[in-house]
C-alpha cells in the first residue's frame, strides 16, 4: 500500500535517471540479476557485522530492484519472464539478507525464520488472491519496500547506537507485520470471492 504510492511519487525521478540505461539496450534482466547479486552481498555483510557495508549493497540492490522495471518500459523489453525473474530474486534476496541477519542477531533463529515465512507468504498471497479474484490485492503495510524500508532504518540505527538492539526489534515488527498483511489479504480475498 505505501509502497505503490512511494513508486508512483518516485517513477518520474527514476525514469529520469534510468532513461540513458534504456537507451543503451541494457537488458533489464541483468539489472535484475545485479540487483540480486548486492542483495547477497547485503546478507554476508550482515553475516559477517559490517553494517554500514550492509546498508549500502541493501540500498544499490533496492535501487537497481527499482531500475530494471524502468529499464524494460523505457525500452520496449517488458516480459513476462522478466517479470517472473524479478519476482523470484525479490525472494532469494529476501531469504538471504534475513538469513544474514540471523546470523549477525547471533540466534533468534525462530523470530526470523517467523519474518521470512510472512515475508514470502505476503508475496504468494498477492499472486495466488490475485489469479482467484481476477484483481489486484496489494492491501497491507507489509510489501518488499516496506520492508526494506524498516531494515534500513534499524541498521542505520544500529550502526550509530548498537545497544539499542535496532535490528532485532526491526526483525520482530517485520514478524507481526508480514503475518498481519497475509492476514488482510486473506481477508480481502475472502470478501471479494463472496461478494
Amino acid at each position: 500500500m505505501v509502497s505503490s504510492k512511494l513508486r508512483s511519487t518516485a517513477d518520474p525521478y527514476i525514469t529520469r535517471i534510468v532513461a540513458p540505461i534504456a537507451k543503451a539496450k541494457v537488458n533489464p534482466s541483468l539489472i535484475t540479476l545485479l540487483g540480486f547479486t548486492f542483495s547477497i552481498i547485503a546478507g554476508l555483510m550482515y553475516a559477517s557485522g559490517n553494517l554500514i557495508f550492509a546498508l549500502l549493497s541493501l540500498a544499490l540492490g533496492s535501487v537497481l530492484d527499482a531500475a530494471d522495471g524502468a529499464v524494460a518500459r523505457l525500452s520496449n523489453r517488458v516480459s513476462a519472464f522478466g517479470g517472473f525473474l524479478d519476482s523470484l530474486t525479490d525472494r532469494y534476496s529476501d531469504a538471504v539478507i534475513l538469513t544474514g541477519i540471523a546470523v549477525y542477531l547471533k540466534g533468534h533463529y525462530l523470530l526470523v525464520i517467523t519474518a521470512l515465512v510472512g515475508s514470502l507468504l505476503v508475496s504468494y498471497t498477492r499472486a495466488r488472491s490475485e489469479m482467484e479474484i481476477n484483481g489486484k490485492c496489494n492491501v497491507g503495510y507489509g510489501e518488499r519496500a516496506e520492508r526494506l524500508i524498516i531494515i534500513m532504518a534499524a541498521t542505520i540505527v544500529e550502526a550509530a547506537s548498537p545497544g539499542l538492539n535496532a535490528i532485532y526489534w526491526a526483525i520482530v515488527v517485520l514478524a507481526v507485520l508480514t503475518h498481519f498483511t497475509v492476514a488482510q489479504r486473506i481477508w480481502y480475498t475472502y470478501e471479494a470471492l463472496e461478494k
